[in-house]
């Protein structure tokens, strides 16, 4: 035990951040980059650039949708919105190889209509997915992992609040110097300038865990019985009912665009000039019911399981029923919906989502300077400086933090330049992701640290500057009549490159006067 409350703080703020850092530095930046997951996904399927909005974007969509209803059971169309430029289909058909029916996207141009084909690719969703259980561990474990790491945060956080008493006066004061005290400003600054929002997204990631953590109220109240936990929870939805379906007992009844025209046109009464898209369900007595869901909403308490929308008899264009959150009376369901969509930032609009961004970059800093700051305080204590627990912390700092930039601009590469129709073609660029990651620290380990550090920054300025030219490059179609996003995919990167370039310079600058 350490001789004061305070000093016991301490310790406990500087082991429970350094234990699992490198897992929370690597939940951070996947983490920040998953806010644009839809986007990034999009960037790595050039072919859907040039799609642009038009007045004519659902019409098409509904042309498209009766056809593809001739069919499918089931079909789900999203139009155009600010975070896509493309309209797409999605339905289900089952195969041979597996029981459950598989997803199959397609693509059209939002002005011509024309049907586009893209590149297989692991997209946004790689680093969303591994953000919160890693990638190529079981499933169960790696949540865990991430579940402790994310306890390891929060109990850090507090902590930290606790020692630094001087806390919001440290924020104004920033000596850029490298030494201990140069790297403890750093590591505050982004702390206390978006502290609310580390201690929202660690307290919600929690309650995200939470049934895997602590699942013994459920296994109490269902003996284990997850399926009859589920069912009762839903039970829970109150869907506001407004009409009684009057079509059960229709046979063989058919999709006409007249009847899609009018349903729309009804939801675009509640939500004007707000459609987000459309889902057709064919019921086992063949009628239709038409689901209108928006394309935006503010809701804090629309989750990803629980969205709005309105319900249409396709045969009479009657409202069957309203689902608009929050659904249940229920304040804990409620405040748990609230928090997760914090978490996942769902209803935020473009201004909102980028202010997320920001913190999220804030996330990156902090967790990546509290790593550097460990060794910088334990530099000159010759005999921690020697040892192997301070040269492999020194070591996996450098593969961790510079490391996982290079390979995650690795992995836009690969997306550009690995042959288009090659088979199970997701699977290379997320394999040159991790070959990329652990090169680095193979690097970092067989380079003196001083060395390691500016070379791998150079390496990855070079990287992230490299990208637009090589998109320009492998991908040459017009790439000036590109929708705006992409537009800013480049301006990411350069900035990103610059800087690294900086960070590079600095280090070299130091170097050249002999600090280690």
């Amino acid at each position: 035990m350490e001789k004061s409350f305070k000093e016991s703080m301490r310790w406990l703020h500087t082991w429970s951040g350094l234990i699992v850092g490198w897992i929370l530095f690597a939940v951070f930046v996947t983490g920040t980059f998953s806010y644009y997951k839809d986007e990034v996904t999009l960037w790595m399927k050039p072919e859907l650039h040039y799609s642009k909005e038009s007045k004519n974007s659902l019409d098409i969509a509904k042309q498209k949708a009766i056809e593809l209803a001739q069919k499918n059971s089931n079909i789900s169309m999203t139009l155009p919105n600010s975070r896509s430029n493309i309209i797409s289909a999605m339905w289900r058909e089952k195969s041979d190889n597996s029981h459950r029916a598989k997803r199959v996207y397609q693509y059209y141009d939002a002005s011509s209509g024309e049907n586009i084909n893209t590149r297989q690719t692991a997209g946004g969703n790689f680093l969303y997915r591994f953000h919160f259980e890693l990638y190529g561990f079981p499933r169960y474990f790696s949540r865990w992992a991430i579940a402790l790491a994310t306890m390891s945060m929060f109990v850090a956080i507090i902590t930290g609040i606790i020692i630094h008493t001087r806390i919001f006066k440290d924020i104004f004061t920033l000596r850029a110097k490298a030494n201990p005290r140069g790297w403890m400003d750093a590591h505050i600054i982004p702390a206390v300038a978006a502290l609310p929002f580390h201690i929202m997204i660690t307290y919600s990631g929690l309650l995200l865990f939470a049934r895997l953590v602590m699942p013994w109220g459920m296994q109490a109240a269902y003996d284990g019985d997850f399926r009859e936990y589920r069912s009762d929870l839903s039970n829970l939805k109150q869907t506001q009912i407004i009409h009684q379906n009057v079509n059960k007992k229709a046979q063989n009844e058919s999709l006409s665009l007249e009847n899609l025209d009018k349903v729309l046109i009804n939801a675009n009464k509640v939500w004007p000039n707000n459609i987000g898209g459309f889902f057709i369900n064919k019921n086992k007595n063949a009628s239709y019911e038409i689901q209108i869901r928006p394309k935006e909403t503010s809701s804090i308490f629309s989750s990803k399981f629980e969205r709005e929308y309105l319900t249409y008899d396709a045969n009479t264009s009657k409202l069957i029923s309203k689902n608009i959150p929050p659904t249940t009376s229920s304040n804990i369901i409620n405040t748990n919906t609230t928090f997760a969509t914090l978490h996942r930032a769902i209803f935020a609009n473009s201004t909102m989502r980028f202010l997320f961004f920001i913190c999220g970059i804030s996330g990156i800093v902090l967790a990546g300077t509290g790593l550097v700051l460990w060794i910088e305080k334990r530099k000159k204590k010759q005999k921690i400086n020697t040892s192997i627990g301070f040269k492999l912390v020194e070591k996996l700092n450098i593969g961790t933090i510079t490391g996982l930039f290079i390979a995650i601009g690795i992995f836009f590469i690969a997306n550009r330049v690995i042959e288009v129709n090659i088979e199970n073609r997701h699977l290379l660029e997320i394999n040159t992701f991790f070959i990329a990651w652990l090169i680095c620290y193979v690097h970092s380990f067989l380079r003196q640290s001083k060395k390691a550090w500016i070379e791998q920054m150079i390496i990855t300025s070079i990287i992230y500057f490299s990208i637009p030219i090589l998109n320009a490059l492998f991908w040459t179609k017009d790439l000036l009549n590109r929708e705006i996003m992409y537009f800013y995919f480049d301006l990411f990167f350069i900035l990103t490159a610059i800087v690294f370039a900086i960070g590079s310079y600095f280090l070299i600058r130091n170097s050249k006067k002999g600090l280690k």
